[in-house]
């Protein structure tokens, strides 16, 4: 056991060297991800299938309500001032043409999980063109507001009784995907963070981070200063985040009222429901957090959290 051990640690090695990301990532998968597990049928001391199902639904019902209560009420009344003060009835549209339509429909990945409604990527990329009309009366189809919550183990090590060791795993529309991903062509520029917030951004890794947080210690280690550091360990982070913090955040920022206002339509109608081994739970609101699975999450996280860098 020890020797395979020890080969296993020498080959997620070579590949670090090599810089071979790939590799590294399979062999790490393979050792300690999950495959083809089993079900437990037992969660918080009661069994069977459909009482385990209630026990994920209000592990993640409550994971949806916001931490401070009234918080997100608070800030709901300056949302709505912002909005009124700056809709004028007259907002700029941004075009959408079909080559914008088909460019973010040739950009879903193959073989992921169907959403609500069991459409799958590829039934958009070989199907052709879909039109939206979305953005103009700033509503979305109460489909994209749905969201399917599956549990998957996180570890095979693991304790599958307890429900810490679960991570949710959010199954959203396609359709709703594409349509983000035109929202980002359009308002990406309103969706910017510090340079020196390294997560969820392109070419970015926490490699990066590393570097700047270690050259920055070594700099001021050799001019004689002091340094002291702060970490924040923030749980669930985009489970909890308040959506009228986030929308106020955006029209601070002078993201366009008429974005600010599709997102206040889709947020506000937002929901979710638990699947367990093929059974669907009740629906429950999603009253805090920012969707899962989400092509705009990635990027309206770290504005919600600029202010902590600035």
């Amino acid at each position: 056991m020890q020797d395979s051990d020890k080969a296993f640690n020498d080959d997620l090695f070579d590949h670090l060297c090599q810089k071979d990301d790939v590799s590294f990532r399979k062999s790490w998968r393979k050792r300690f991800c999950c495959n083809n597990l089993k079900p437990t049928n037992v969660q918080n001391g009661v069994c069977g299938t459909k009482n385990v199902l209630h026990e994920f639904h209000k592990f993640y019902n409550d994971v949806a309500q916001p931490n401070t209560l009234g918080a997100d009420s608070f800030m709901a009344e300056e949302v709505e001032h912002l909005l009124s003060i700056n809709d004028s009835g007259n907002c700029m549209i941004f075009p959408v043409c079909v080559d914008d339509v088909m460019s973010c429909i040739g950009s879903l990945k193959r073989h992921k999980a169907a959403g609500p409604g069991n459409i799958t990527n590829e039934h958009l990329l070989f199907a052709g063109i879909s039109v939206f009309a979305m953005i103009r009366h700033r509503f979305v189809p109460s489909d994209f507001c749905n969201g399917i919550i599956v549990p998957l183990l996180k570890s095979k090590h693991g304790d599958p009784t307890s429900l810490d060791m679960y991570r949710g795993i959010t199954l959203s529309p396609v359709l709703s995907k594409v349509f983000e991903s035109i929202l980002l062509r359009l308002y990406g520029d309103f969706l910017s963070s510090d340079p020196v917030q390294f997560g969820f951004k392109k070419n970015s890794r926490c490699s990066h981070a590393l570097f700047a947080l270690t050259e920055t210690v070594k700099y001021l280690t050799k001019k004689g200063s002091k340094v002291y550091c702060s970490f924040l360990y923030a749980s669930k982070a985009f489970d909890k985040i308040l959506h009228n913090g986030l929308f106020l955040k955006l029209l601070k920022r002078g993201a366009p009222v008429m974005f600010v206002r599709l997102l206040q339509n889709w947020y506000s109608h937002m929901q979710c429901c638990v699947k367990w081994s093929n059974m669907i739970g009740d629906a429950f609101p999603i009253l805090c957090r920012i969707r899962q699975g989400s092509v705009l999450s990635p990027y309206l996280f770290p504005v919600y959290v600029d202010d902590l860098v600035m």
